[in-house]
């Protein structure tokens, strides 16, 4: 269950284990959806069609009526397990303690720093849950597990690293090739891949400070932005669109975000706090090269066989990371990137996460 299918890492991480898990001819899997779905939302072709997709028609704001239509789709479903991620979880607190008549095992991700995770009314009821052994807590990084035994204590014990799929191309990714190269300024031109949601969190102002030093510096690079964002986060979009070098490019909201990381030789994350990127699960998977600053389980798996991992979150800090990248010799980035694949294939394939799960929901 998800609050609605935006495009995000999480949303696009239920979809892919959605679709691992209904692989297996024991499962019968339904994603529920709070929100109707949008054509603002991800394409729904990207679930796999033995999928039963449902929404509840929840309005924007309080609404109360969805605590009761997610406890009679409950009693309707009669689930051998309910998996919730983002504050799709707060809805059915109800449903938990009001359905007697069946068991049922009752999941919940922590995508997040706990404290970013949910705000301190949702961390006191979650709380509640946890303690009661009602819902099973899942962290998704060892930063995300530390920030959650803070916040809730030795009720957490379970550490599920994210999965994805790997990264593959389109039938568009000829044309991709060709737009990028029109961009760049000779062959010699690296191109680096921001692909995040376009927010304070993600930090893109950075990025940008960035990448205008190395434009003045003479750097042979352009940066790609791909990513929407929320109406919220409008006046941050054109702020940043009005204000950037000609080096950076917003690409906006796309589909096909495989045929950019094959095209790409770096990746850039300049977040100020994160959980466990899928983004950066499909750049390893793409060999494409991590630049990131040390936020949640990113700094548990970039390090300097993997990537570039700055100090911290500054500007000095981040600039110095790119420059190291850049400065760093051709046979040493090749090394770089075969190690990240083979991480990706080790730890962090949608094959080994749907395993764990299936593992939690029979324990």
């Amino acid at each position: 269950m998800v609050p609605a299918l935006g495009w995000g890492g999480a949303q696009v991480f239920c979809i892919e284990l959605c679709n691992e898990l209904v692989k297996n001819p024991d499962y019968d899997v339904t994603l529920v959806s709070l929100y109707d779905h949008t054509p603002k939302h991800l394409p729904l072709d990207l679930l796999d069609k033995k999928i039963k997709f449902i929404t509840l028609g929840k309005r924007q704001g309080p609404d109360l009526k969805i605590f009761s239509r997610v406890y009679h789709l409950l009693e309707k479903l009669k689930p051998d397990v309910v998996h919730t991620h983002l504050h799709s979880g707060y809805y059915c607190f109800r449903a938990y303690l009001k359905i007697k008549n069946h068991l049922f095992k009752k999941v919940h991700t922590i995508h997040n720093l706990a404290k970013r995770d949910s705000p301190w009314h949702g961390r006191m009821a979650y709380k509640y849950f946890f303690n009661k052994k009602i819902i099973h807590p899942v962290t998704i990084s060892e930063e995300v597990f530390k920030s959650a035994v803070k916040e809730y204590g030795i009720i957490i014990t379970t550490l599920i690293n994210n999965g994805s799929i790997p990264v593959r191309s389109s039938f568009a990714i000829n044309e991709v090739a060709e737009l990028i190269n029109k961009l760049k300024k000779n062959t010699d031109t690296k191109v680096l891949l921001n692909i995040a949601r376009i927010s304070k969190q993600k930090n893109q102002q950075l990025l940008i400070e960035c990448m205008r030093t190395l434009g003045k510096e003479g750097e042979n690079v352009i940066a790609l932005i791909i990513g929407d964002y929320a109406p919220d986060d409008e006046k941050l979009y054109r702020q940043l669109n009005q204000n950037k070098p000609p080096n950076v490019y917003f690409i906006g909201r796309i589909k096909n975000v495989g045929d950019y990381y094959l095209n790409a030789d770096a990746f850039l994350l300049s977040s100020i706090f994160e959980g466990l990127p899928i983004s950066l699960l499909e750049a390893l998977s793409a060999g494409v090269i991590p630049v990131c600053t040390p936020v949640g389980g990113v700094k548990n798996i970039v390090n300097k066989d993997i990537g570039f991992l700055s100090a911290d979150v500054s500007y000095e800090s981040y600039l110095a990371a790119l420059k190291a990248y850049l400065k760093t010799a051709s046979p040493e980035l090749e090394v770089i990137k075969q190690n990240g694949k083979e991480l990706y294939k080790k730890e962090f394939s949608i094959e080994s996460c749907a395993a764990e799960y299936d593992a939690l929901y029979h324990s």
